[in-house]
């Protein structure tokens, strides 16, 4: 990846601004998004439609998430053909882009938007690189997210809410079975298993998880107890997995909790927009809540960057787009359908119990912990999606191998 990444700014250099003129017509926006989900469509359409309705013609691309987005992504850049703004969220790829000098820098958007005061710190702090707004978010999630059936729950006999700990969890699973249920719907797939062991590593300690998974990670903090507390859980929970979870897609994990063959899924609290999409209501139909015990949560925030603009045509038509994002009531309609909270805390029309108790997390610095592939290095990033993989797929596997398998690639990707 870091090969790839120099290629890619040597190529930007030499190609970029000629053919960027010369591939949009005056208005036009390029989106580069990696969704697939009809919740993420239908989300992503309230944005394109009040853009189009202030005179903008919006052009997409989609490649979808669990594909490897980011390689497509840097293909088109690297190819000459970049889009004007895409979804990414990675601290080392905007940063090497700033230093080129290809980033629009929306400092100046932002403050003139006076919208600084509704944006929750951490929200501010993803959208941030070397001190300035470099990205407009779109969405804010929960990773670690624990959503159930009410009629399952009721069926077997069983109160989530009612649990303490996550052994309390555990205990109920037989009776969940008994009852003809799957207890726990995960899906499999290496991105879904390392936001899984990630969200466990917070639940465990936040700032265990900032020390491995943080914007400044630590040897030290990879050989703790505390991360092999967090692999003992995850251990636990791929043991109980039911067969059918290998190379599941979340939605259609999700799918089984709403068709009621299962009772839940952890997973990232995106699962509510294809509750909503099923017309299901939260409190009738389904609950969601944390896992009991929380120190921290993992938070992620979906968001926009924008390339630079080469003319005043396309910088105002970047503007409008970054501003309509920064409305309040499109962010409150865009989580509605997304399953997201709003970016801003004062969007709070029509906010149910959940997103309530959300935009409350997000008021406390200390509890949300930013995603890994907002803060990680490429490299170390991969070598804990590897080793997350191999612990969940190698059950002989043991907690000082993972350990070693990760302080192993750490070296590699901070080796001087």
């Amino acid at each position: 990846m870091k090969r790839m990444f120099s290629v890619f700014l040597v190529l930007m250099a030499i190609s970029i601004v000629p053919t960027f003129a010369q591939a949009k017509r005056v208005g036009d926006i390029l989106v580069f998004n990696n969704w697939s989900a009809d919740a993420e469509i239908g989300a992503l359409n309230v944005i394109r439609k009040a853009f189009q309705a202030e005179g903008g013609t919006w052009n997409d691309i989609t490649i979808a998430h669990d594909t490897g987005a980011s390689i497509p992504l840097i293909n088109m850049l690297t190819g000459g053909n970049p889009p004007d703004v895409f979804i990414e969220n990675n601290v080392t790829l905007r940063r090497q882009l700033l230093q080129q000098g290809l980033l629009y820098d929306l400092t100046p958007l932002y403050n003139a938007s006076g919208v600084d005061k509704y944006i929750a710190t951490g929200v501010k702090a993803a959208m941030t690189v070397d001190g300035k707004i470099l990205s407009i978010p779109l969405g804010v999630q929960i990773v670690g997210s624990l959503f159930y059936n009410l009629k399952v729950a009721k069926q077997a006999g069983v109160d989530p809410k009612s649990w303490k700990s996550i052994d309390d969890m555990f205990a109920d699973f037989p009776k969940i079975r008994k009852a003809g249920f799957i207890p726990l719907a995960l899906g499999a797939q290496k991105w879904q298993l390392e936001y899984l062991l990630g969200a466990l590593l917070a639940q465990v300690s936040g700032s265990t998880y900032d020390g491995i998974i943080g914007l400044n990670p630590t040897r030290a903090a990879i050989d703790t107890p505390e991360l092999r507390q967090a692999l003992a859980i995850y251990r636990r929970m791929q043991q109980e997995a039911d067969p059918g979870s290998a190379n599941r897609n979340w939605n259609d994990t999700t799918a089984l909790v709403i068709s009621g063959k299962a009772l839940m899924q952890y997973h990232g609290d995106w699962m509510k927009g294809e509750f909503v999409a099923a017309k299901k209501k939260l409190g009738v139909d389904y609950d969601a809540m944390f896992l009991p015990g929380a120190d921290g949560l993992v938070v992620t925030v979906d968001e926009e960057t924008f390339l630079k603009p080469n003319n005043e045509i396309k910088k105002n038509t970047m503007d409008l787009l970054a501003s309509i994002m920064l409305r309040k009531d499109i962010t409150e309609k865009f989580s509605a359908i997304k399953g997201a909270s709003p970016i801003r805390l004062d969007a709070t029309a029509n906010a149910d119990k959940y997103t309530q108790l959300v935009l409350k997390v997000l008021g406390n610095p200390k509890i949300g912990h930013p995603v890994r592939n907002i803060t990680m290095d490429p490299d170390y990033a991969g070598a804990f999606a590897d080793a997350a993989d191999a612990f969940w797929n190698t059950p002989s596997m043991t907690a000082d191998q993972f350990v070693a398998q990760l302080q192993k690639g750490y070296d590699q990707a901070f080796a001087k």
